[in-house]
């Protein structure tokens, strides 16, 4: 009876030995015990409008190499996004180990510079349109500009004359595609007096 029980006390001393402590049957060390935590670096908002914001996130902690995705489905192996819209978007950071963590990262969408009206816009009023006959005092247009206060209360009328390409009207000198984009961003932000 004694060799019995001996040999039944070897049997499960043996079992618990092969099997570890928690009956497990291994040692290895839990491959997330390290949280994954996830930097994100070189954020760039995007322009009014665009979808050109970018940032790259980096992730640390875990066990195995990183892959990334910013919608929880289609993962890369670079933690680089570019052509991102402004919005929120959810980063998840995993391992080949199966360990993830995820944060989140703001696109703002920046507006576009205002040009000023000093230094832009009220130059290309003095050359292209406050000339003889036109925007000038006497002259065939229905008000003469001499300065902001002449320009700003007509900024959306304008804006959609220098649009529709009728100011100027024909016969005189196109505004340049240059000068058409000042004039609409200078209105579109408002037709500030900077």
């Amino acid at each position: 009876m004694k060799t019995k029980l001996l040999y039944s006390l070897l049997a499960l001393a043996l079992i618990v030995s092969a099997c570890g402590s928690d009956g497990g049957g291994d040692d290895q060390p839990d491959p997330c015990a390290v949280a994954v935590a996830i930097a994100i670096s070189n954020n760039t908002n995007a322009a009014s409008g665009q979808s050109d914001g970018s940032f790259t996130a980096s992730a640390t902690g875990g066990s195995g190499t990183f892959e990334y995705s910013i919608d929880g489905n289609t993962f890369q192996s670079s933690g680089t996004f570019t052509g991102l819209a402004a919005g929120q978007y959810t980063v998840t950071a995993r391992t080949s180990q199966g360990c993830s963590g995820t944060t989140q990262v703001t696109i703002v969408d920046s507006p576009a510079s205002v040009p000023s009206f000093a230094n832009d816009i009220a130059p290309i009023f003095t050359a292209r349109c406050a000339t003889s006959g036109c925007h000038v005092d006497g002259g065939n247009a229905p008000f003469a500009i001499n300065g902001f206060g002449d320009v700003q209360p007509r900024a959306a009328a304008i804006r959609n004359r220098v649009a529709g390409r009728t100011m100027p009207p024909g016969g005189s000198p196109a505004l340049s595609d240059a000068q058409i984009t000042s004039i609409l961003a200078w209105v579109d932000g408002g037709a500030p007096n900077n």
